[in-house]
């Protein structure tokens, strides 16, 4: 287990030794906290970061079923997946949620964010494994191997675990996450 005194989180996953991607959200509420939190996997200096709307939802191109309503985000994202290969060879993928996100709400209109925190979670959970097979289809492609790590950050900056979520979810739904303390 590693840790930092500046990190707000203690890791119970091995952090990445080789560079990686990073996909987060917009939100400007957040970016010292992200800084934080890569530092803390001592990671400074050695991540992209790639930034979308809804993090998740924003990079698959808004999948729902087989289509994606904005399939230029999802063709925006492989590309940059390509760059990140051949300029820096990444070998994990972060991708990084978080708590009160606008886009998921005002942007893509999912509105039953407010239904309860298990609720929440469990819509982002479902974007990042989306994602997360987006990205294992390109990496088989490609024959290029990538760790992939899924987390949700809360307004302070706490890190939490995502997760897999197969489909979407309903109200009332409990989710299955790991909190890191």
């Amino acid at each position: 287990m590693a840790s930092s005194s500046k990190s707000k989180t203690m890791l119970d996953y091995e952090p990445p030794h080789e560079n990686v991607l990073l996909i987060s959200c917009m939100d400007l509420r957040l970016l010292d906290d992200i800084v934080t939190f890569m530092n803390g996997d001592n990671l400074c200096n050695r991540y992209d970061h790639l930034v979308f709307a809804g993090a998740a939802l924003g990079a698959t191109g808004v999948k729902k079923g087989s289509a994606r309503t904005l399939d230029e985000w999802y063709k925006t994202f492989i590309a940059h997946l390509d760059a990140a290969k051949e300029l820096h060879e990444v070998k994990d993928v972060y991708i990084l949620e978080h708590r009160a996100c606008g886009a998921y709400t005002k942007k893509f209109h999912i509105h039953d964010l407010d239904a309860s925190p298990e609720v929440e979670l469990d819509w982002h959970a479902y974007y990042a494994t989306l994602l997360e097979k987006d990205i294992n289809q390109w990496s088989q492609a490609n024959n290029w191997p990538l760790t992939i790590h899924k987390f949700m950050m809360d307004l302070r900056g706490q890190v939490t675990l995502l997760p897999d979520k197969n489909s979407p979810p309903t109200k009332g739904s409990k989710n299955g996450g790991k909190k890191k303390k």
